[in-house]
């Protein structure tokens, strides 16, 4: 093989991106600056990707510890004491006594009515 070397001038001048041996290589270098230029793309991304997931851990966070706070405060109003004292500014009395249930039975008339009449005609 042929070795030629590429002098200062031939690679000022391009005279040597004419060559027979340059010309042979040109489609593996454009696939390699494709590729390049594809890996730098991906890794831009990537890192864009990687801020914006940070990002979102970080409000998720703050947003759980807003919850937890939001719900002590909403436990610390439900609870009865403090019921009390919010329904006492407007006049309002909690009961004391303890709460029944009351449960009506509709009695049907009709069905009644045929019973009685059933007996009676068997007499």
């Amino acid at each position: 093989m042929k070795k030629t070397n590429i002098k200062a001038k031939s690679f000022i001048d391009g005279s040597f991106l004419v060559r027979k041996g340059f010309l042979a290589w040109l489609p593996l270098i454009l696939i390699g600056v494709v590729l390049i230029i594809m890996y730098i793309t991906n890794r831009y991304n990537i890192e864009k990707t990687v801020r914006e997931i940070d990002k979102l851990e970080t409000e998720v966070s703050y947003l759980q510890k807003k919850h937890s706070g939001q719900k002590g405060v909403y436990q610390k109003l439900t609870q009865m004491l403090e019921l009390e004292k919010a329904l006492k500014d407007r006049g309002i009395k909690v009961s004391k006594q303890e709460q029944k249930q009351v449960i009506l039975i509709e009695k049907d008339e009709h069905k009644d009515d045929k019973k009685s009449k059933k007996i009676k005609k068997n007499k």
